[in-house]
């Protein structure tokens, strides 16, 4: 199964001291926004381990500050499976949704819009809260490039033309993780801010770019079997398949080897962040607040992703059928609309 594939993430795993609270109380914001309206869609929900892997994202957050963590990877998944069904083949369709959420970034929203953007502008209020103003523009920022990620998907799907290169792939699907956003809640989870005038240097860029590449390396090997049973064609192992005559096998273990090669790379670069710290001239707290985007944001993206994916039963047989029957895509539409 390709879920137990092992990437031998070099990076120890945490989690929450709060994992347990959070975890028992994790239906009550999606239910209040009627996303979860049947007991069988809490129990797929429950499976697929949400409050888990932001406990493992956020494990220096108790309280509301990891509450919102949870709530934001409800949201993740809630939204990504609205485009399993006809929508997520028509850009028609993926970008008026996608604009009546991202509306949440300019202003209160009508109330005729969906459920599944209330929820979104539900969370980015509560990001927002204590953030400079600085930082909810660059966060704001990486939330278009998300939902903008989801008309391109669309786009490839309606015109039948899958990708057939990994680096135009990457490219398309590195806004599409949502791994971006979920750094960026991080710094909200720790009161904290990465210095602005670092964030977009070299070392800090690269450091990103691996995080989010070994996230979606890990996605994509994970949701193989499921994304073939629904005839999904854009997954990186069919992709260099299709790009080398490659077998599912020679795919996959070359994905472990990009990972593998990305993560030296990743411990390098932060050997690297003293210097940074020392070029931009960091006072004493600038520099304990790029320790902890190191240590509390970016390592918990890809260990979390890691140890999460092993454990989720989204990816398993009994969820992917769930996930494709009528009346669950039903119930699904019938919220976001």
């Amino acid at each position: 199964m390709p879920q137990d594939v092992d990437f031998h993430i070099p990076l120890p795993g945490r989690q929450s001291p709060d994992h347990t609270r959070a975890e028992a109380e994790q239906l009550a914001w999606p239910r209040s926004l009627g996303l979860i309206k049947s007991d069988a869609a809490a129990e797929r929900h429950l499976r697929g381990g949400y409050a888990d892997l932001a406990s493992r994202f956020y494990p220096h957050a108790t309280g509301a500050d990891l509450d919102l963590g949870v709530d934001l990877m409800s949201w993740f998944f809630l939204f990504d499976d609205l485009f399993d069904g006809p929508r997520g083949e028509s850009p028609e369709e993926t970008r008026h949704l996608t604009d009546a959420v991202a509306a949440a970034l300019d202003g209160p929203l009508p109330p005729s819009a969906p459920p599944i953007a209330h929820g979104f502008a539900d969370i980015w209020q509560r990001e927002c809260e204590g953030m400079t103003p600085a930082w909810c523009l660059r966060t704001a920022r990486h939330w278009r490039n998300y939902f903008e990620g989801y008309v391109d998907e669309a786009e490839s799907r309606f015109l039948n033309t899958p990708y057939d290169s990994a680096a135009h792939y990457l490219a398309m699907r590195r806004h599409t993780i949502g791994v971006q956003p979920t750094v960026d809640l991080a710094e909200r989870a720790g009161r904290f801010e990465v210095p602005h005038r670092v964030f977009d240097s070299a070392v800090l860029s690269a450091m990103l770019q691996i995080a989010v590449d070994v996230n979606l390396m890990l996605n994509d090997v994970a949701s193989l079997d499921k994304e073939e049973a629904r005839g999904e064609l854009n997954n990186m192992v069919m992709i260099l398949g299709r790009e080398h005559g490659w077998s599912r096998d020679r795919s996959i273990s070359h994905i472990q080897d990009e990972v593998h090669a990305r993560l030296e790379q990743f411990l390098l670069l932060e050997s690297c962040l003293p210097k940074v710290s020392e070029i931009y001239q960091l006072d004493a707290g600038e520099r304990e607040a790029l320790e902890r985007y190191r240590t509390d944001a970016v390592r918990p993206v890809i260990s979390g992703s890691y140890y999460w994916h092993r454990s989720s039963g989204r990816y398993d047989a009994e969820f992917a059928l769930a996930a494709s029957s009528q009346g669950y895509l039903e119930e699904l539409g019938s919220s976001a609309r």
